[in-house]
C-alpha cells in the first residue's frame, strides 16, 4: 500500500512540475507584454501638493498575500478558539440547509414518505451542512456517495442502471486537508458538469488504517466555497480559498480593538503618588532601601484599600486620574460594521444585536442576506443535489422521475395574511384566463402549480374529467 501511495504522490509531483513550467512561461510572456506597453498618465497629479502618485502616503502601500488558506493549523485554531470566526463559517452553512428543499415532482404519498425517510436515515441534511462548513473553512471538501456492493468499483463511473435496491448508504464527508488528493488527469467530456476538473480523487480512509482508495468524480460531491482564478485554482490543488482569508485583516483589527478596550477597563481609574527622592532611592539606593520603600508603598496602599484612608508624608501628594471612555463605543461600532460587511452577514445576525440608527429595523439587511444565501444554494448546493437525488431515488424507489424538480424553501418567514392575499391573486388570475377560454383545464392547472410552486400551494391538485 505504501508503494501505491508513493507512486501516486510521485505522479502528482511530476504533474505539478509541468504546471510550474507552464506558469513560468505565462509569467515571462506577461513580463514581455508589460515591457512593450506604452506608459501613460491620465490621473490627476500635483507634485507640489503631494497629490496623486507624488504622494508617498497613497503610493507607498501595497497588498501582500496573507497565505491564510495554506495554514491549516491557523484555520483550525480560529474555528475552535474565535467565536466570531466560527459564526462566520457556520451561520451561512446552516442557513443554506435550514429550510431544506421541497420536491415538486409528482409522487404519490408513499413514495414521498420513503424519500423523506431515506434522507433522515442517512442524515443527508447534516452531512451536506458539514460538507459546506468545511469547504468554507478550508476552501474545499468532498462528499463521497457510499454505494453498497460497489466497493471494488470506486474508480469506475457510477451508472444509475447498475444500482441495486436500497444500495445507497449515505455520504462520507472529508475536507480537503483530510487526505483528499485530486488527480492530475482531468475530465475531458464537454457534457460533463465537472469538465476541466479532476477525474479522480485519492481518498485516505482514517477509519480503515488510512487505506488509500481511488474514487471516480461521478461518485463524489465536490464543494468549493470561494472560487479563484484558474491559475490560483490549480495552485490550490483545484480547490478554492477559505472564507477567512479575505476577512483576515478585518478579523485582526476587530479582535485587537476588542482586546485593547478590555485592557482599558483596568486603567479606568489610575492613582498616582508623588514622593520626594523616590527616583533617587530606586536608582542609587541599596537593595535594602529599595525593598523598604516598596514595602512602605504596599502597606500604604493596603491601608487605603481597606479603610478608605491614605497616610502620606508631609511632602507626598496623591492624585486620582479617571480615564474617559468617550468615543470608544463609536469606534467599536465601526469595526463591527466593517466585520459584518466583510463577512457578508448582517450585524443583527453576526453579533446578535438589535439594529442601530433612526428607523432601523434590519429588514433590508436580512433581505440582502437571504438573497446571498439563495445564490450560495444555487452555486454550491444545487450541483451536489443534482447528482445525489437521482441516486437516492433509484436506490429507494427503483426509478428516477423523468422530471426531477425541486426548489429551496425560503428562509424568510412570510406573514400568513400576506401569503393568503398573494395566493388568492394568483388563483384569481389563472381562473379568469380559464373562464375566458384562453387556457384549458390541464394548462390552467399547470400554470397554477408553476406560479405557486415557490409557496408550496396547489401542488397536489389534479385535473378532473368534465
Amino acid at each position: 500500500m505504501s508503494k501505491r501511495r508513493n507512486k501516486a504522490r510521485g505522479s502528482y509531483a511530476g504533474g505539478w512540475k509541468g504546471q510550474k513550467d507552464a506558469g513560468n512561461f505565462q509569467r515571462n510572456a506577461a513580463r514581455t507584454r508589460k515591457q512593450n506597453r506604452l506608459l501613460t498618465g491620465d490621473a490627476y497629479q500635483n507634485a507640489l501638493a503631494g497629490l496623486g502618485e507624488a504622494s508617498p502616503l497613497l503610493s507607498g502601500g501595497t497588498w501582500i498575500r496573507n497565505g491564510v488558506t495554506a495554514d491549516t493549523q491557523l484555520l483550525t485554531t480560529l474555528y475552535r478558539e474565535s467565536w466570531l470566526a466560527k459564526r462566520i463559517i457556520d451561520m451561512p452553512s446552516e442557513d443554506m440547509t435550514r429550510a431544506w428543499i421541497r420536491i415538486n415532482t409528482d409522487l404519490d404519498a408513499d413514495d414521498r414518505r420513503m424519500i423523506d425517510r431515506a434522507m433522515k436515515t442517512h442524515n443527508i441534511r447534516q452531512e451536506l451542512t458539514d460538507a459546506i462548513r468545511w469547504a468554507r473553512l478550508y476552501g474545499g471538501s468532498l462528499a463521497v456517495m457510499v454505494i453498497r456492493g460497489e466497493e471494488e468499483f470506486l474508480d469506475q463511473p457510477l451508472y444509475l442502471s447498475t444500482l441495486m435496491p436500497d444500495s445507497f448508504r449515505g455520504l462520507l464527508v472529508l475536507d480537503r486537508t483530510s487526505g483528499v488528493t485530486p488527480s492530475i488527469s482531468q475530465v475531458s467530456d464537454l457534457d460533463d458538469p465537472d469538465y476541466g476538473l479532476p477525474e479522480y480523487y485519492e481518498v485516505e480512509l482514517p477509519a480503515e488504517d488510512h487505506r488509500l482508495i481511488r474514487v471516480h468524480h461521478s461518485r463524489a460531491l465536490r464543494f468549493v466555497s470561494r472560487p479563484l482564478p484558474w491559475s490560483e485554482t490549480v495552485h490550490e490543488g483545484y480547490w478554492g480559498a477559505s472564507e477567512l482569508e479575505h476577512i483576515w485583516e478585518e478579523l485582526q483589527k476587530r479582535s485587537a480593538t476588542s482586546a485593547n478596550i478590555a485592557q482599558l477597563v483596568f486603567r479606568a481609574n489610575v492613582t498616582t503618588l508623588k514622593m520626594g527622592n523616590f527616583g533617587e532611592t530606586l536608582a542609587v539606593g541599596t537593595p535594602s532601601q529599595r525593598a523598604r520603600l516598596l514595602q512602605v508603598i504596599e502597606e500604604e496602599n493596603r491601608i487605603r484599600t481597606s479603610f478608605g484612608l491614605q497616610l502620606l508624608s508631609k511632602d507626598d501628594n496623591l492624585e486620582n486620574h479617571p480615564y474617559s471612555f468617550g468615543g470608544l463605543a463609536e469606534i467599536y461600532e465601526l469595526f463591527m460594521m466593517d466585520m459584518a460587511g466583510a463577512a457578508e452577514i448582517p450585524a443583527t445576525r453576526l453579533f446578535g444585536r438589535s439594529p442601530q440608527g433612526m428607523n432601523a429595523t434590519g429588514e433590508a439587511d436580512m433581505k440582502n442576506y437571504y438573497e446571498k444565501i439563495a445564490q450560495l444554494q444555487e452555486n454550491m448546493l444545487r450541483p451536489a443535489l443534482d447528482r445525489l437525488l437521482p441516486v437516492m431515488f433509484v436506490s429507494t424507489l427503483g426509478f428516477r422521475p423523468e422530471e426531477l424538480d425541486y426548489v429551496f424553501e425560503p428562509l424568510a418567514t412570510q406573514d400568513p395574511q400576506e401569503r393568503a392575499t398573494i395566493l388568492a391573486t394568483m388563483a384569481s388570475t389563472v381562473t379568469g384566463l380559464y373562464t375566458a377560454g384562453l387556457l384549458d383545464r390541464e394548462e390552467a392547472l399547470r400554470q397554477l402549480k408553476a406560479l405557486c410552486s415557490g409557496m408550496g400551494a396547489f401542488q397536489t391538485l389534479e385535473a378532473r374529467d368534465g
